[in-house]
């Protein structure tokens, strides 16, 4: 295990024995700092920051189309999580829990920033917002908010390094996200008897894991594609972990069938005509049906 997500899972450690009693307190805090990281990934994994990046590097055209979806259902995710998890708070209607939560957003979203100037922009490419990011990265230092675990990784490196990157910070969130799961039925207030949507979350942050581990294994350290792998080989890979996470040329499943995203019309209908899905139904499954109740509740 990397030292980041052995340092996290010291700090979850620590704060199941000091709200030993008090699983309302835990969770309260563990919701604040997924709604922080999973805003700061939103930002980090933006297209608009991956997509140069990405169309830099020394690729196959097919290969980088495959990794541009991939990361770009990544970043869907993250954008869906932060959501869902920022109503869960405010929907506490307590003052205090809604100023906090507002902060914890706003945190996230200038460490994303920070992150993806740090680890994709050079100096010599942008010095003054190079140096900006540098000092936030700085104070988030000193003030405790940026472990010196994860600190070391914020800079610019090679794709695959990043990749590498968020393989444990993906982690990190599946242990968060599943501590949460089993805080859950002891807190209603604030999992809205939906404990399977926690758990349906920590599944896809580790899916999401999965697919930066494929794509770092997939590169070089100087970000070309590793001897041996092909684009056909890259998208089984991928679509093992999810057909979501795949262009639509290549998925082969009931996704393929779906019309959203493919520019036909689409029928819509109530969630309470929603299919509904048991837990012995497929992971990937489960997602597709948590992502259409989630787009259909608004919340």
């Amino acid at each position: 295990m990397s030292d980041i997500y052995q340092a996290f899972e010291r700090e979850l450690a620590g704060w199941q024995t000091r709200y030993a009693g008090r699983p309302d307190r835990e969770m309260l805090r563990l919701c604040l700092l997924s709604l922080e990281r999973e805003q700061n990934v939103a930002v980090a994994y933006d297209e608009g920051v991956l997509g140069p990046r990405l169309a830099a590097m020394c690729l196959p055209d097919d290969v980088r189309e495959l990794i541009r979806c991939a990361l770009l259902w990544v970043w869907k995710d993250e954008e869906m999580h932060a959501v869902y998890i920022r109503g869960a708070l405010l929907k506490l209607g307590r003052p205090g829990v809604s100023v906090r939560t507002l902060a914890q957003q706003v945190a996230g979203a200038v460490g994303g920033w920070t992150v993806s100037v740090r680890q994709h922009v050079r100096w010599s490419e942008a010095p003054f917002t190079r140096a900006a990011a540098t000092l936030l990265l700085w104070a988030g230092g000193l003030t405790g908010r940026v472990p010196q675990e994860v600190r070391r990784h914020i800079d610019y490196c090679s794709f695959r390094s990043f990749c590498r990157y968020n393989v444990d910070t993906e982690g990190t969130a599946w242990l968060c996200w599943r501590r949460l799961t089993e805080l859950a039925p002891h807190v209603p207030a604030l999992s809205g008897g939906r404990v399977a949507d926690f758990r349906r979350v920590a599944e896809d942050e580790d899916r999401h894991r999965q697919v930066f581990r494929i794509l770092a294994d997939a590169l070089t350290d100087d970000d070309r594609l590793r001897e041996g792998v092909t684009a056909e080989g890259l998208a089984a890979r991928i679509g093992a972990v999810g057909e979501f996470f795949l262009p639509r040329h290549n998925r082969h499943g009931p996704s393929f069938h779906n019309s959203l995203g493919s520019g036909a019309t689409s029928g819509w209908r109530p969630r309470s005509c929603a299919p509904r899905l048991t837990d012995s139904a497929s992971p990937t499954d489960r997602s597709r049906q948590f992502r259409l109740q989630f787009s259909l509740r608004g919340d």
